[in-house]
């Protein structure tokens, strides 16, 4: 973990903001995923 939170720190602000770009988009993709899912197993 310590590596991680030394990366956080170092990074500067474009890739910070890139990571959160990053982010957003999984867990858009995760989203529609499991929006999905859900329907799917509705239909079922």
């Amino acid at each position: 973990m310590e590596n991680i939170e030394n990366i956080f720190f170092t990074m500067e602000p474009t890739q910070t903001i890139n990571l959160i770009a990053l982010s957003l988009i999984v867990v858009i993709h995760a989203g529609v995923l499991a929006l999905r899912l859900g329907i799917s197993l509705g239909r079922n």
